[in-house]
């Protein structure tokens, strides 16, 4: 703390700002009055670090914090008014050669971001970076389409953990973190009810139609049959049997997903055991991440308005661009001999 504001501070000359990064920021931006008078990039991206990020979720927030360390380093002690799009060009560049096309791009997009909130705090009156005055780079998305006979061929070294959530995801094509936070209560008599964390968005599946069980209903049965069985092994050893209010839980009863990081480590560390398993004991050649079996649930529907439908994205570009890994299905034109065969002399 510098000594012309220890006063406000019981004098204290160091003051504990938590034992996580984004905690860090947090605890800061309350303590730290950012200058309302912004004339360097530095200050507003202070300000916008305090009042944006901190309200972000904890993924994106340290996504955010290491692109304003980055954009600090290299744009911080230029005046707002003076950043062209030549100068963000050259950042692009750099960032690119340095690191990556990917974090420059992510850069750009925290910085765009800043400019608008900077219109909106009245530092500036027009962006520099919109109507495409700058653009990030161009990307190869992610093609990855995973055969049904290596999804079979992973199946018979992977645990019946892994079995069982898989299934539910090949009947769902849920993210990995709506469908390790669903709770016991989000299941009733009928369906299934998902509630997206990222955008509040609910889904619900139907258990039933026409009274026969639905592709939902037997994945969530082989789901609860799993956790029955291990309940019961315990109990047979006279262990503890552990109760949980989720679905899918560890040995504590604790949920595979932490609302707090926003991350699975536990799942991801099981799943990586088992890929490597995989890769070195079957006919597998190429790993498979769990977003790729979104994109095969995607892929493996007939229709793109199905698809979208199904994995519910915002816009349905986003489907058809990443998630149609197989293309789509179409119908065959007459051509142009019919059907008549063509016979050479």
């Amino acid at each position: 703390m510098p000594p012309h504001l220890r006063h406000l501070h019981d004098g204290k000359a160091e003051i504990s700002l938590g034992q996580s990064l984004s905690g860090a920021y947090q605890k800061f931006s309350i303590l730290y009055q950012v200058e309302e008078n912004i004339t360097l990039m530095r200050d507003l991206f202070d300000r916008y670090r305090a009042e944006v990020v901190s309200e972000k979720r904890q993924n994106t927030q340290r996504s955010n914090h290491r692109s304003l360390e980055r954009l600090r380093t290299a744009l911080g002690e230029n005046f707002v008014s003076a950043v062209t799009p030549l100068a963000i060009y050259k950042y692009r560049d750099l960032c690119g050669r340095k690191y990556s096309k990917k974090y420059a791009n992510l850069d750009l997009e925290v910085l765009s971001h800043c400019f608008t909130k900077g219109i909106e705090w009245g530092v500036l009156p027009d962006h520099p970076m919109t109507n495409k005055k700058v653009t990030k780079f161009e990307l190869k998305g992610r093609n990855r389409y995973v055969e049904d006979w290596e999804l079979d061929e992973w199946a018979t070294v992977a645990s019946p953990f892994l079995l069982a959530y898989v299934g539910l995801k090949g009947a769902t094509g849920l993210r990995k973190q709506d469908l390790l936070s669903i709770a016991l209560r989000d299941i009733s008599d009928t369906e299934l009810t998902s509630v997206n964390l990222k955008t509040g968005k609910k889904l619900r599946f139907p258990l039933y139609v026409e009274d026969q069980p639905t592709s939902v209903k037997l994945a969530l049965d082989n789901v609860l049959d799993y956790y029955q069985r291990i309940r019961a092994h315990r109990a047979s050893k006279r262990k503890p049997v552990v109760m949980s209010q989720w679905l899918f839980h560890n040995r504590t009863g604790g949920c595979y997903w932490s609302f707090e990081e926003d991350t699975a480590s536990g799942f991801d560390s099981i799943w990586q055991r088992h890929m490597k398993k995989a890769l070195a004991g079957t006919a597998l050649e190429e790993r498979f991440t769990d977003h790729d079996l979104r994109a095969k649930v995607g892929s493996d529907l007939d229709t793109d308005t199905q698809a979208v439908d199904l994995l519910a994205h915002s816009s349905p570009q986003v489907t058809k661009k990443h998630y149609r890994r197989k293309g789509s299905k179409v119908t065959p034109a007459q051509g142009f001999f019919g059907t008549s065969k063509v016979h050479s002399d």
